[in-house]
C-alpha cells in the first residue's frame, strides 16, 4: 500500500513501492539503453542478453505509433492513475487485459487505441487534444501525413519509426496490440525482471519508508530533493496538480521519468544508493561526478557546450550549427541535462538550452579535492 503525506490545500502526495510501475520503467530504460548514455548497468546488460525477437517487440511497442515513448510508455504514464495495477505483474496484466480495445478513451478509463492516441502528445504536455471533427484514427492519420517537428528530448528519428501504413493497420487491430503488450510484459518479467526483484524491492521499500518519515509536504521542494536538481519539472508546466505519486526505481542512472496527467503528477525517481546496500552504497559519492566527467570527455559535447557560452540556443539551432544529426544532438543534450551541465526551459513546443553556471564551482571544488594539500605540495 502507498504511504501518504497530507499537505495543506487539498494536495495529496504518495510514495509507492510498486513492482508493476518499476517493471514498466525498467522496460522503458532497457528500450533506451543504446540511445541514452549513463543509464544504469542493468538495462544495458539486459538489452544485450535479450532474445532478438523480444528486443524487437520491446523497441516496436515503445515507438508505435510515432516515436518513443510509444504505447508502452503511455501505459507507464497512465498506470500512475490506476492504483489497482500497482501491486505486482499479475495486477498489471489484469489491468491491460480488461482494458477496452477501441475508442480514444481517457486517463480514467483508458483503451488500447487510446494509449496510442495519448502517446501523440508533445513531451511536456499533459494531454493530446483530438482535432475537432476527427476520429481517433483520422487524427492519427493526419499526424502521420503532416509529419512532425522532432522534439530533441525524444530518442529516435523518423527513419526508425514504423511506416505510416503499418501504423494505421496496427491501430485497426487493438486486440492484436493488446496481445503483444501482454506477451511483452510477461516475457520481460519472467526472463529478466523477476530474477532481479530481490535486489529492487528492498531498496524501493526502504526509500518509501524513509520519505514517509521525512514529512516534506511542499511538492516542488520534494521533487527537487528526490531528483537532486535545482529546477523541478513542475516549472515547465502550468497545471493544477492535486495528487503526486513518487515511485523509486533503480534503473534511472542520472535521469528522471515524469508522468503528467493533471490533476495527477507521477515521478520515477532514483532509489537512493544508501538503500541499495553493499558496494552500490559505497560508490554513491563518486558515481555522479564520474558521469559529469564522462559527459565532458566527448568532443561533440564539448562543441555544444562551447556554442552555449554565448547564450541559450534552441535545440534545432544546435543541430544546424554543429552539423550533427538530430538523434546525436538529442542524445548529447539529454545526457548533459541529466548531469546538470546544461539547463533547459520550454517555450511552447520548443526547448532552449543554456549552460548551468552553478556547475562551474562544483567542478572546481571537485578538482581541488583531488589535489594534495598546499603543505604537501610545498614539501
Amino acid at each position: 500500500m502507498p504511504n501518504l503525506l497530507e499537505p495543506s490545500e487539498g494536495i495529496r502526495m504518495e510514495f509507492v513501492a510498486s513492482p508493476a510501475l518499476d517493471l514498466l520503467n525498467a522496460m522503458y530504460f532497457t528500450a533506451l539503453a543504446e540511445q541514452l548514455e549513463g543509464v544504469g548497468e542493468w538495462p544495458v546488460q539486459t538489452r544485450r542478453r535479450m532474445d532478438p525477437a523480444l528486443r524487437g517487440e520491446l523497441d516496436l511497442l515503445f515507438s508505435y505509433p510515432r516515436h518513443q515513448p510509444g504505447i508502452m510508455g503511455a501505459l507507464n504514464d497512465l498506470t500512475f492513475v490506476h492504483t489497482e495495477a500497482w501491486d505486482d505483474v499479475e495486477a498489471l496484466i489484469y489491468f491491460v487485459r480488461e482494458m477496452p480495445p477501441e475508442g480514444d478513451g481517457g486517463a480514467e478509463r483508458p483503451t488500447i487505441q487510446g494509449l496510442a492516441i495519448y502517446s501523440l502528445r508533445w513531451p511536456g504536455h499533459t494531454r493530446y487534444e483530438l482535432p475537432a471533427g476527427l476520429s481517433a484514427r483520422d487524427a492519427l492519420g493526419a499526424e502521420l501525413d503532416r509529419g512532425f517537428e522532432l522534439d530533441l528530448s525524444c530518442a529516435g528519428t523518423p527513419s526508425e519509426m514504423p511506416p505510416r501504413d503499418s501504423v494505421l493497420e496496427l491501430f485497426d487491430r487493438p486486440e492484436e496490440v493488446r496481445a503483444r503488450m501482454l506477451a511483452l510484459i510477461r516475457r520481460f518479467y519472467d526472463e529478466h525482471y523477476r530474477a532481479d526483484l530481490d535486489r529492487r524491492l528492498p531498496c524501493m521499500r526502504r526509500s518509501v519508508e524513509h520519505h514517509r518519515r521525512d514529512m516534506q509536504t511542499d511538492p516542488e521542494a520534494l521533487l527537487k530533493m528526490l531528483t537532486g536538481r535545482k529546477v523541478s519539472c513542475l516549472q515547465e508546466l502550468a497545471e493544477d496538480y492535486k495528487r503526486f505519486v513518487f515511485v523509486p526505481s533503480v534503473d534511472l542512472g542520472p535521469y528522471n521519468s515524469c508522468a503528467d496527467l493533471a490533476p495527477v503528477h507521477g515521478l520515477h525517481y532514483p532509489c537512493e544508493a544508501e538503500f541499495m546496500g553493499g558496494r552500490e552504497a559505497d560508490a554513491a559519492s563518486t558515481q555522479r561526478l564520474a558521469l559529469v566527467y564522462r559527459a565532458l570527455g566527448d568532443e561533440q559535447r564539448l562543441r555544444i557546450l562551447h556554442l552555449l557560452r554565448d547564450g541559450e540556443l534552441y535545440a534545432q539551432e544546435i543541430v544546424d550549427r554543429t552539423g550533427l544529426h538530430q538523434s546525436v544532438v538529442s542524445r548529447h543534450l539529454a545526457f548533459m541535462k541529466a548531469v546538470e551541465l546544461v539547463n533547459v526551459r520550454r517555450q511552447e513546443n520548443r526547448k532552449f538550452y543554456s549552460l548551468n553556471a552553478e556547475m562551474r564551482d562544483g567542478l572546481r571544488h571537485a578538482v581541488e579535492a583531488m589535489l594534495p594539500a598546499a603543505s604537501a605540495r610545498s614539501g
